[in-house]
């Protein structure tokens, strides 16, 4: 596990004119899975992001990205 920040537009009173605000994570990296493109390495399949303290309105404590399709 690592800790940074999560950078995010607040889009008050709408994107174009919203202010980016910092909100510290923790980020985990989950699923590791082979790379096609070279089987002797591995890559991740998720993100997983959880907010300890104060987050974006619009998400959930905890928050997981698909990296891969």
């Amino acid at each position: 596990m690592a800790s940074g920040l999560n950078v995010v537009n607040d889009c008050k009173p709408y994107c174009a004119a919203g202010t980016f605000r910092s909100y510290p994570v923790n980020v985990r990296l989950e699923r590791p899975e082979a790379w096609e493109k070279a089987p002797d390495q591995q890559r991740y399949g998720q993100l997983h992001l959880s907010f300890p303290g104060s987050r974006p309105e619009h998400l959930p404590p905890e928050v997981t990205y698909k990296l891969w399709d």
